[in-house]
C-alpha cells in the first residue's frame, strides 16, 4: 500500500510529505469553514452549558457569593451583588470566549493516522478537558480582576503576582486546544513520520531513476 502510494505520487511528482501536508491543511480547512457557520446557531446553547458549570466553579471560589452568572444567547454574563436584593453588571464573554471548540475539531478531524474510533475517543476527552479549561479561565479571570482592583483582599506578595497570573491563564486559555491537540495526536504522528520516511525514500529513489532515463534518453538523442 505504502509503494503503491509513493509510485503515484512520484508519478503526478508531489513529494508525500507535501501531499500529506496539503491533504491536512485541506481537510482542516474546509471542516474549519464549516464548522464557523455553524457555530452561531451551536454557541448560544454552549455558552447556557458553560454558564450552568461556572456557577458551580464561583460558588466553590467565593465566599461569600457575590458573582451572578447570566448567559444571553451567546454571551455570558457576570453580574456582580451589591447590596441585598442589588446587582450590578460587571463583565461579559462574548461568543468568541468557547469558540476554540472549532478549530480543536477541525485538527482532529484532519490527523492522519487515527481510525475512527481512536479519533473520536480522542476528541471525546479533549473537547470535555477544553470545557473545563474555558469554564475555569471565566472563574479564575473573573477572581483576579477583583483583586486586581480591589473587590477583593489579597496580600502583598499575592498582589504583586497578579499581572503574571492574569497573563498566564490567558496565555493557558488561548493555546489549550493546540496543546490538547497536540498531546493525544503525537503519537499518530510519529508513526505517520515513520511510514513517510520510506515513501519519501522510495519517491527519491523513483526520480532519480527518472533522471538517469532521461539522461540517458537525451544522450542518444544528441548522439543520432
Amino acid at each position: 500500500m505504502r509503494r503503491e502510494r509513493a509510485r503515484r505520487g512520484s508519478k503526478h511528482g508531489m513529494n508525500p510529505l507535501s501531499s500529506l501536508l496539503l491533504r491536512f491543511m485541506g481537510i482542516f480547512i474546509a471542516v474549519l469553514i464549516v464548522l464557523t457557520l455553524v457555530w452561531p446557531v451551536i454557541a448560544p446553547a454552549y455558552t447556557r452549558l458553560a454558564t450552568w458549570v461556572a456557577r458551580a466553579g464561583f460558588h466553590l471560589a467565593e465566599s461569600p457569593n457575590v458573582s451572578v452568572l447570566e448567559a444571553r444567547g451567546a454571551q455570558l454574563w457576570v453580574h456582580r451583588i451589591v447590596g441585598p436584593g442589588q446587582i450590578t453588571p460587571f463583565t461579559w464573554f462574548d461568543r468568541y470566549t468557547f469558540f476554540a471548540v472549532i478549530p480543536l475539531i477541525a485538527l482532529f478531524a484532519a490527523t492522519p493516522g487515527l481510525g475512527l474510533i481512536r479519533r473520536w475517543s480522542r476528541l471525546a476527552i479533549s473537547l470535555a478537558l477544553l470545557f473545563l479549561i474555558q469554564t475555569s479561565y471565566v472563574v479564575v479571570s473573573v477572581q483576579l480582576t477583583y483583586a486586581a482592583i480591589g473587590l477583593t483582599q489579597v496580600g502583598p506578595v499575592a498582589a504583586r503576582m497578579l499581572d503574571g497570573w492574569q497573563v498566564l491563564v490567558r496565555v493557558v486559555w488561548e493555546s489549550a486546544p493546540l496543546i490538547l491537540w497536540v498531546a493525544f495526536t503525537a503519537r499518530a504522528w510519529t508513526r505517520r513520520y515513520a511510514g513517510l520516511r520510506d515513501e519519501l525514500k522510495q519517491h527519491h529513489e523513483a526520480h532519480n531513476k527518472g533522471f538517469v532515463r532521461f539522461g540517458i534518453e537525451a544522450r542518444k538523442g544528441w548522439e543520432s
